[in-house]
């Protein structure tokens, strides 16, 4: 019984930290549509979506996926894109200000 207890104290002090914490802001994030041509292309996709930090998987078709980009990793990204000659279209400039809008 008193392990359940002790699980049931953390699980409520972390939902209490949870509660408390700010906001992440999304400004100048960015979404990339992403046209998967070859295995190759797809490895390179899952091999930056390793980096949780950077990048984060929105949409996955066979042949493309949409990934939001953080700002600092933006350049790389696109450097990486054009070096592999993988296509994206930029579907969303700024993350935040699509959120502020609809809130």
């Amino acid at each position: 019984m008193r392990p359940l207890i002790a699980l049931l104290l953390f699980i409520a002090a972390g939902a209490c930290t949870l509660s408390v914490s700010t906001p992440r802001s999304f400004e100048n994030y960015s979404v990339y549509k992403v046209f998967i041509k070859t295995r190759s292309d797809q490895q390179v996709i899952d091999q930056l979506l390793e980096q949780t930090n950077n990048y984060n998987l929105w949409h996955r078709r066979l042949h493309e996926v949409h990934i939001m980009v953080s700002p600092s990793a933006r350049k790389n990204f696109l450097r990486i894109m054009q070096k592999e000659n993988i296509v994206v279209e930029l579907l969303i400039n700024n993350v935040q200000k699509l959120i502020d809008e609809q809130g």
